[in-house]
């Protein structure tokens, strides 16, 4: 849910039992009809999965040190069924979205290397942060004089399994 606030920040509240999203590594198996013994059982690919409170909050710690985005904790909600959501405010950014090209520029003028994910998303990873930067699409992404906003991008330390499927440390 999203509303304004007095101050015109943006004031966000997760729906229970939801903490946003954030990039996994999934197994799916593949179905083999002519029993080539060389084919592959399974398929990887990156997903994303339900996201916990503490990832949740981890997201916005990284997008205000790396972003110097100024998201803040307004309050934590206990809801009489027992579940738990936060609320934040984030800043109110106008602007027009960015297109892809400008999006890469950014992501490159700013450390960000591109990795090449097979499943199809558009990866930046940031390797002085040791940080993923994932989802930063137009819908995520405006140009206000001259400058890329990014906000709503998923940031997210990688676990081992994200870092092998994605190569970031050649063997």
């Amino acid at each position: 849910m999203v509303d304004l606030s007095e101050d015109g920040d943006v004031v966000k509240i997760t729906i229970p039992p939801g903490f946003g999203l954030t990039p996994a590594v999934v197994s799916h198996p593949v179905v083999n009809l002519r029993n080539v013994p060389s084919f592959p059982a399974e398929r990887q690919t990156i997903e994303f999965l339900p996201a916990t409170p503490l990832e949740y909050l981890e997201r916005w710690i990284a997008s205000n040190e790396i972003f110097e985005d100024n998201v803040r904790i307004a309050s934590v909600v206990h809801w009489s069924d027992g579940k738990v959501s936060f609320s934040i405010l984030q800043p109110q950014y106008h602007g027009e979205p960015a297109t892809d090209r400008e999006i890469e520029s950014f992501f490159n003028a700013s450390g960000w290397t591109r990795i090449r994910d097979r499943s199809g998303h558009i990866i930046f990873f940031n390797y002085a942060f040791q940080t993923l930067a994932i989802d930063a699409l137009p819908r995520n992404c405006y140009i206000n004089d001259g400058s890329l906003l990014p906000f709503d991008v998923i940031l997210c330390r990688p676990n081992d399994p994200l870092e092998k499927f994605l190569c970031l440390y050649p063997d």
